[in-house]
């Protein structure tokens, strides 16, 4: 089902007018929000995670999971609206307690999800809801479909200075892997250019978890650095240090995003 979608997404963008608009580049990562802006009517966008890593440590043992391929692509539907879908190719999870350890692989499930601008194509704010499908295997997925929803809002500030926010709600899977839960939380971000084509941006995020299995809150700090490497082609890198006991200690990511 995954390659139906991702298939017609595709003949969607190649098949677009050749006069389609032209907007500022805007992509989705790297970082722990989401922009407010809106791909242009038929011109789509490759966003790739290309290996994650996280760790996490405690008395009892150690976990460091490694994701790789983390895929998403994005399609201009008109003006303000914009379709999105997105899929993990694979993660390896390692697990030490004590002396055992355990290694867990799986490919992850698959998330649509569609974002409107409210104001205008390129913010101030937008909406974005998505439902994520359980297609993956293993590690990777979560057992039961999944939903959420995300207001992506941006407000420039002098001296080239940018806050993003975006609260969030979702109807999150159950540990168990059958039926959903209550998930919220949100991420402020301050972003500035840090030269001519090298962005930067310091966020703070912070989500509750009422999983009926236990509750926790992931809070993290982040850094992530942005660089347009030529028009329409930027290469990408974040790092997330954990604040809470429900996130991990540190996290890095490496991807690229490039618009068709």
């Amino acid at each position: 089902m995954r390659n139906a979608i991702l298939s017609g997404l595709l003949a969607m963008a190649c098949t677009a007018p050749a006069h389609a608009e032209e907007r500022e580049f805007c992509a989705s990562r790297p970082g722990l929000g989401t922009p407010s802006c809106t791909m242009a009517p038929g011109t789509a966008m490759v966003e790739v995670g290309g290996i994650e890593w996280d760790g996490a440590a405690d008395a009892g043992g150690r976990t460091d999971s490694l994701t790789f391929g983390d895929l998403g692509l994005r399609v201009g539907l008109d003006e303000r609206t914009e379709v999105q879908v997105g899929y993990t190719a694979f993660t390896r999870q390692r697990s030490r307690d004590g002396s055992d350890v355990a290694v867990a692989r799986g490919s992850g499930d698959a998330m649509i999800g569609l974002r409107r601008g409210l104001a205008g194509p390129n913010g101030p704010v937008a909406v974005q809801a998505f439902v994520t499908l359980p297609v993956g295997r293993g590690v990777g997925t979560a057992g039961d479909w999944g939903a959420g929803l995300r207001v992506p809002a941006a407000l420039t500030l002098p001296q080239g200075f940018e806050i993003d926010l975006t609260p969030e709600a979702d109807a999150a899977v159950n540990q168990s892997g059958e039926g959903r839960h209550l998930a919220y939380g949100g991420v402020i971000g301050l972003a500035h250019a840090v030269a001519p084509r090298l962005s930067g941006e310091l966020e703070l995020a912070a989500f509750r978890d009422d999983d009926p299995a236990g509750h926790s809150t992931d809070a993290r700090i982040a850094a992530s650095l942005a660089w347009m490497v030529r028009p329409g082609l930027q290469l990408d890198a974040e790092y997330d240090r954990g604040l809470s006991q429900g996130a991990p200690d540190n996290a890095v990511a490496l991807g690229f995003a490039f618009r068709l």
